[in-house]
């Protein structure tokens, strides 16, 4: 099989035939229909973000294909089965998905396995590496996937979907009336926006410096646009909320001043979400009173907070019936053999989401 392999930090991806490594007993093996590109990827490239890897490794953490081997002791899936691939795992048997929140799943901590070789016999590891023709993964991994969508837009759940719209209805708990800042208006962000929507906000506020992102913004249910370039964000949406501020500040930038910033706008009594991360390194500075008298609950959100099981049918009926629209957001479809024009222009900002199509 073919894959864009990470050889060295900061270089263009290598596209080379690799030998896989057939399946443990709880790996399954998935034949890559589609991957959606993320901008995390960009910065795992870069090694800007502090998490290094043993090299070469595939990237890639969000995708659907089809099932085509599995290990005897994987009942989640068959062979055969459409699976969507997400960037979180989902054991059901470590101490934080038996407690519900498999958002923090132990899978998460799993080293990287051996998943093919190349030609000189040298090891491939990675843990997901979507960006491939097939991907040999822990069973935690895949989730069965029953709709008559393409497979270029159900990729987009593996990470957009889930971590936006999971931010409103699973952690911010947006209620019909309320009033939403979203900060950052990449694919994260306006499937926040979405999701305020369908949550029934009266209120959602766009916080974006791009132009054409805030434009796409109020395509898909934004009420309010703020360009932080037009001065102090946070006094904008103040402005526009008779200046108490809003009752959710979701957070989809990953730069610390975004977060700060977002924590700011949000009322007394309201309630913050981060999602960002840009480096491990990074830290935020929160004012001591605001944080300890206000009365604001901080919450973080990896993935969402998803149970997939729940989530993915409920998200995907959301497609179905139009609720909410990926195709704004698909900037492009591309091959493998083009994965490093693909990430250059997500890195440029230049689009919103790319998806590599083996």
């Amino acid at each position: 099989m073919r894959a864009a392999l990470l050889t060295e930090y900061g270089r263009p991806l290598v596209v080379e035939e690799l030998a896989p490594v057939p399946p443990g007993p709880e790996d399954v093996v998935v034949r890559m229909s589609a991957s959606a590109l993320c901008f995390t990827d960009c910065l795992n490239q870069r090694g800007t973000r502090g998490i290094r890897r043993s090299l070469p490794t595939i990237l890639g953490h969000a995708a659907v294909g089809v099932v085509a081997q599995r290990g005897s002791a994987v009942t989640r899936v068959r062979e055969g089965d459409r699976v969507v691939v997400p960037g979180t795992p989902e054991c059901g048997r470590c101490h934080w998905c038996l407690r519900g929140r498999p958002d923090q799943c132990e899978h998460l901590g799993l080293e990287p396995s051996v998943v093919a070789r190349r030609a000189d016999g040298g090891e491939v590891r990675c843990l997901l590496g979507t960006y491939a023709e097939e991907i040999r993964i822990v069973g935690s991994w895949v989730f069965p996937l029953r709709s008559s969508l393409d497979d270029v837009t159900l990729s987009l759940l593996g990470c957009g979907v889930t971590s936006g719209l999971g931010a409103v209805f699973n952690v911010a708990d947006v209620q019909p009336g309320a009033s939403v800042a979203v900060v950052g208006c990449g694919h994260l962000g306006l499937w926040m926006i979405q999701g305020a929507r369908v949550a029934g906000a009266e209120r959602i506020i766009a916080v974006e410096p791009l132009a054409d992102r805030l434009e796409v913004a109020r395509r898909v249910g934004a009420t309010d646009l703020v360009n932080p370039a037009e001065g102090d964000p946070v006094e904008q949406v103040r402005d526009l909320t008779d200046g108490r501020g809003v009752d959710h500040a979701l957070e989809a930038s990953g730069w610390p001043e975004a977060q700060e910033q977002a924590f700011l706008m949000a009322a007394r009594a309201g309630t913050v979400v981060f999602t960002g991360v840009f480096s491990q390194r990074a830290t935020i500075s929160l004012n001591q009173v605001e944080m300890a008298l206000r009365g604001r609950a901080v919450l973080g959100a990896q993935n969402g907070r998803c149970r997939m099981p729940r989530d993915i049918p409920r998200y995907v009926e959301l497609l179905e019936r139009g609720a909410v629209d990926a195709a704004p957001l698909i900037s492009g479809r591309h091959r493998l053999d083009d994965i490093n024009d693909a990430l250059e222009s997500a890195a440029a900002r230049r689009g919103l989401t790319g998806v590599i199509v083996p």
